[in-house]
């Protein structure tokens, strides 16, 4: 491993844990501060290497990792399942994003410039000439969760050695090892070993050594929201890049096509679990439709298969720990108290949650402003577009928002009124390319990540006049 080259030695290691059944997968090493502070001096001497390099070698770099991910393609998937329990179907598709992500990222690296500047546009700057560059920040510090634990590792990888940066990766502790197979890639790719570092370990632990640090000029991090308020209070002066997700609603209104709502909803509710934060969490169908929705829905629910992520037949696959599945079972538990009824699921074997689908009784739930971050549903029946847009805006933050429509005006209404950074017609809220601007509104984020977007949260301006 040598992206944690000169960090030893180690006096614990972490379990990496299978989800679906304990097993132990492997084991990285624990970090420790002093650990921690040699991956920043590696990384500070990587930030200058990484400063030099053309982009047309950053760009080769990037796309000979992809390469590199093709051809060991079923490794990552198999190691994504195994340690993140992801469905290896669901894996496969992970990894397919993830060249994707990278190939996007070697094309940003050549083409990402700066412009001109009309300094004669006032009479003072008559004569003068101009221009600005991107230039790269320094070091970032980039911090990922479980979910996708090779994808998201490429949205904040690809980005910052496009633009020159060094970086230092702390992987999720419980899914650290595609993430690792990821960085050596990128150092087989020739990528400086100086410029790319990992660090497994705790946030807890480490987040003094690493947040604090003077050198650190960026934090990029995905994951949960009282995470991210902790890291932005701790952080100081630094740029921020915060996605931290939030609750994802669905309306359905009685012109939609009905079917194509079904289908997209069931999906977007129950892949990787419901651990995704634009999942579809509340569905909002007008009245008139709603009986013949929810008979449909929990129709097309029951025939999902859980269990075994090996398993090709497998749609849903464990929590990433039986901890987080109670939790979600407790979460149903108090849904049902306060009033829902459920129409499909409910069940737990270990860390394997059942897809849950609930009939929400009242116009005040719970889960309107929390997210469940489970394989859980709630659908509630809405009079007008109105109220829908209301339900959907409760929420503190969020990132996607989605209306199933045959009328424009219905759907450009939803565009203008849903707090959300994207509004999806005819779609449900869990879709998303790596090249489009992502990220979350109110507690939902800070920033926008996707290849371009993060290349300019990763860099600043410099410019130059010529007299």
């Amino acid at each position: 491993m040598n992206c944690m080259k000169e960090a030893g030695p180690f006096t614990n290691m972490i379990k990496v844990n299978n989800p679906f059944d304990g097993q132990l997968v492997s084991e990285v090493p624990e970090f420790t501060s002093q650990n921690a502070a040699g991956a920043i001096e590696r990384a500070i001497r990587g930030r200058s290497l990484a400063a030099v390099l053309t982009s047309r070698q950053r760009s080769e770099i990037l796309n000979n990792t992809a390469e590199l991910v093709a051809l060991r393609g079923k490794e990552f998937a198999e190691c994504i399942t195994r340690e993140a329990g992801k469905p290896i179907s669901s894996a496969k598709r992970e990894v397919m994003r993830c060249i994707n992500t990278l190939q996007l990222s070697a094309a940003e690296a050549i083409q990402f410039n700066g412009e001109t500047i009309p300094f004669d546009s006032m009479e003072s700057g008559a004569g003068k000439l101009g221009f600005y560059e991107n230039k790269p920040l320094g070091v970032i510090l980039a911090i990922t969760p479980y979910n996708d634990p090779l994808n998201l590792v490429a949205h904040k990888l690809g980005p910052a050695v496009a633009t020159g940066n060094s970086v230092i990766l702390k992987p999720s502790e419980m899914t650290p090892l595609s993430a690792i197979m990821l960085c050596d890639a990128f150092l087989e790719a020739g990528l400086p070993e100086e410029c790319i570092s990992v660090v497994t370990g705790y946030g807890a632990k480490l987040g003094d050594s690493l947040f604090r640090h003077d050198a650190i000029r960026m934090i990029s991090f995905t994951g949960g929201v009282e995470s991210g308020k902790k890291i932005a209070k701790m952080s100081g002066m630094v740029k921020l890049s915060l996605e931290l997700g939030g609750v994802g609603s669905s309306i359905v209104m009685a012109d939609a096509d009905l079917i194509k709502a079904i289908s997209a909803c069931v999906d977007g509710a129950f892949s990787a679990a419901g651990q995704n934060c634009i999942s579809v969490q509340n569905v909002f169908i007008e009245r008139s439709v709603y009986e013949s929705f929810c008979k449909e829905f929990v129709l097309q629910t029951a025939t999902l298969v859980s269990g075994d992520p090996q398993f090709p037949e497998t749609d849903i696959g464990p929590m990433i720990t039986e901890q987080a599945a109670v939790a979600v079972e407790q979460k149903v538990d108090q849904l049902i108290a306060e009033g829902a009824t459920l129409l499909h699921g409910h069940k737990r074997s270990g860390s394997v949650y059942e897809p849950t689908v609930l009939a929400s009784a009242s116009s005040e739930c719970w889960a309107d402003k929390n997210e469940i971050f489970g394989p859980v549903v709630i659908l509630h029946a809405i009079d007008t577009l109105d109220e829908a847009v209301d339900r959907c805006n409760r929420t503190p933050g969020t990132i996607h928002q989605s209306i199933f429509t045959s009328n424009l005006q219905s759907a450009m209404k939803a565009y203008r009124c849903l707090d959300a950074s994207m509004v999806l017609v005819n779609d449900s809220t869990d879709f998303r390319i790596d090249g489009m601007p992502f990220g979350g509104v109110g507690s939902g984020g800070i920033g926008r990540e996707g290849v371009k977007f993060s290349m300019a949260e990763m860099t600043q301006t410099k410019a130059l006049c010529l007299s």
